[in-house]
């Protein structure tokens, strides 16, 4: 992935994160993704081979730590488009495992 297209995928991650969250009822703090959009950045600018987690278990260890949530959330809980990119960045990340 580009950083360009990095960033963007952060964000979308993000944004089905809050969403999700806010369907909880659970009060979110901006700051808190800002923190997690740079997590995601820095882990998806490594090469495929080196990223250690994937963005839902990124996205787990987060609500976790950060919002003491307990319940495992899954790709379809982010909304379509944060489905459809983390399918996307599979795809991606099989295709370039060895790079």
């Amino acid at each position: 992935m580009k950083n360009l297209e990095i960033t963007s995928f952060a964000r979308i991650l993000c944004k089905g994160l809050k969403q999700f969250l806010k369907k909880q009822n659970i009060k979110i703090n901006n700051e808190d993704f800002r923190d997690l959009e740079d997590i995601l950045i820095r882990e998806f600018e490594l090469p495929y081979s080196q990223q250690t987690q994937t963005p839902t278990q990124l996205l787990n260890n987060f609500i976790k730590t950060i919002y003491k949530f307990e319940k495992v959330i899954t790709p379809k809980d982010l909304g379509i488009e944060a489905h459809e990119q983390i399918m996307i960045w599979g795809v991606f990340k099989a295709q370039n495992y060895h790079d």
